[in-house]
């Protein structure tokens, strides 16, 4: 299913930012019916604090490039959330029959291009022949399937990248390393792995990089934490039923990263209960008005 567009999606940001003005005295004060008290950071209660949490995030990360506004995973889309204002663009690698890492979320390229078939059975000359924009909108169909190479080279010294790794094994690590190494910027990199193995692999490797993980056990974050991963996505639900857990994982040496989505105020201030250092979103222009407004009402503005 295609995405919303930009000038067809619901913004609710005016109404929402008002619920600023129905903050009174500090925590305990009257909030408007965008959010319920209980959705603010605990320690939070007036609009310094708000903003002081806001300034907290110092990751931007476009999801799939700006997803909202361009076909994601395409050079457009990377290069729209560079104009947004991302601080970095996330994107998805998979690798080609022939082993040449690419540009897709999906296991096929059925959704996002006007090709059929899976990603790993088709050829790379198969691949970058095929229209991944024309989906989205007639206006894209000059956009192909990008190689790593390439987006690495579009990136570098411009924005920061994140790969979210869809596959594993040593040899799909060594690839990963040597397009890193030869086009990307290793300090300016976060790699979202599958697995501790995986993290380890990469950090052989890599050592430079920063290691980020989507955590979906919670058995599992010890053995991330031991593993030394930089950035850590819990559940939501885990953190309101045990406290605890948060100063775990900072103790652990970890940063917060959460996912934001569309970035509007309803998305964004339940996140910042727990001061993310890193959010995830679908519309980066979104969010960088979202965390500026919050940052404003600390100077009254």
């Amino acid at each position: 299913m295609r995405p919303a567009r930009r000038d067809s999606y619901p913004r609710r940001i005016v109404g929402c930012v008002l619920l600023f003005a129905g903050i009174v005295g500090t925590a305990g004060g009257r909030i408007d019916a965008c959010l319920s008290a209980a959705d603010l950071p605990s320690d939070v209660g007036n609009s310094v604090e708000l903003a002081a949490a806001a300034q907290g995030v110092q990751r931007i990360a476009a999801h799939r490039g700006a997803m909202l506004d361009r076909p994601e995973n395409t050079i457009a889309a990377i290069e729209r959330a560079i104009e947004a204002g991302a601080t970095a663009v996330e994107i998805d690698i998979r690798t080609s029959r022939d082993g040449k890492l690419l540009l897709m979320h999906d296991s096929k390229v059925n959704r996002t291009t006007n090709g059929t078939g899976r990603v790993n059975d088709l050829s790379w000359a198969e691949l970058e022949k095929l229209d991944a924009g024309s989906w989205f909108g007639a206006e894209y169909a000059a956009e192909q399937v990008p190689s790593l190479d390439q987006i690495l080279q579009v990136c570098r010294g411009r924005i920061e990248v994140q790969l979210d790794l869809k596959e594993e094994g040593a040899a799909y690590a060594d690839r990963i390393a040597a397009s890193v190494k030869a086009h990307g910027e290793p300090t300016r990199m976060v790699v979202a792995v599958r697995s501790v193995e995986q993290a380890k692999q990469i950090k052989q490797r890599l050592p430079e990089v920063s290691t980020l993980i989507f955590l979906r056990k919670k058995g599992q974050l010890d053995s991330f934490l031991a593993a030394k991963v930089d950035f850590l996505r819990p559940q939501i639900a885990w953190l309101e039923n045990d406290p605890a857990l948060l100063k775990k994982i900072r103790d652990g040496g970890a940063k917060i990263h959460f996912d934001a989505t569309t970035a509007t105020s309803e998305k964004v201030l339940p996140l910042l209960k727990y001061r993310p250092e890193s959010l995830l979103c679908d519309d980066p222009a979104q969010l960088v008005k979202t965390l500026a407004q919050l940052k404003k009402k600390a100077k009254g503005i």
